[in-house]
């Protein structure tokens, strides 16, 4: 019998750089696994889960705090025991008086809030010091998020709520569409919108600072992360 080469697609995960303070104040979570490795608290996703609800989900679960996510950061890849695996890492705000309710286990060991600098020495793997300087680079403040979806069958409220927004809103009219933005950025809540995608590319024109590809098919979506005075981040999920 003969055999043709193996192959293996990577295996999915997401996760979180969990951050809180601003300035020299700033601190970010580091978690530490029992083989040694320091690291962001992340971990594969369920089939058919998008990853943005994958990542709150994950942080729940390994760190013990709920948290609505800002921008990605970007991906790392790797092996892990022979096999790829790739994750996507998005920042997340933690209240300062928020409650920790971490618990060691089999597959992580401790946790610890470190100044950016004692972070970057502590992890493991150079990928992650790279997110990590993303997150220094491109989230230097609190940001809100406003997202603009086409219609769907499929419910979007894991995703909704990953971002900490509420119910769609009915955003096919560009003036009010552009105020609910406006008050989200605002007052740092976010919002919602279920537009057609003549309004979602009309709206993205109109509020990004940049050139935006606003194509998205039924049930994508574009997530702006901003603050009252601009827009720091455009991200485009297709599903």
């Amino acid at each position: 019998m003969n055999y043709g080469p193996s192959f293996s697609a990577p295996v999915t995960a997401a996760g979180a750089v969990l951050w809180r303070g601003a300035g020299n104040a700033r601190e970010i979570v580091v978690v530490h696994r029992p083989h040694g490795e320091w690291c962001f608290p992340h971990g594969r996703t369920k089939p058919g889960e998008h990853m943005v609800a994958a990542a709150v989900r994950v942080v729940s679960e390994k760190v013990g705090l709920s948290v609505r996510l800002g921008p990605w950061l970007g991906g790392t890849d790797y092996l892990k025991q022979g096999w790829p695996e790739h994750v996507d890492y998005f920042a997340a705000e933690v209240d300062p008086a928020a409650t920790c309710d971490f618990t060691a286990s089999d597959e992580l060991d401790d946790l610890f809030w470190l100044s950016p600098q004692r972070a970057a020495d502590a992890l493991s793997r150079p990928d992650d010091v790279r997110i990590l300087h993303e997150l220094q680079n491109r989230v230097r403040v609190s940001t809100s998020s406003v997202i603009l979806m086409r219609p769907a069958r499929v419910p979007a409220g894991s995703i909704l709520s990953a971002y900490g927004a509420g119910d769609l809103r009915a955003g096919d009219d560009p003036e009010r569409a552009l105020r609910i933005a406006e008050e989200s950025f605002a007052t740092g809540r976010p919002a919602a919108v279920c537009a057609e995608l003549g309004a979602i590319q009309e709206l993205s024109r109109r509020l990004a600072p940049f050139p935006v590809d606003a194509t998205i098919p039924e049930g994508g979506l574009l997530v702006l992360h901003g603050t009252p005075e601009r827009i720091v981040s455009v991200e485009r999920h297709l599903a």
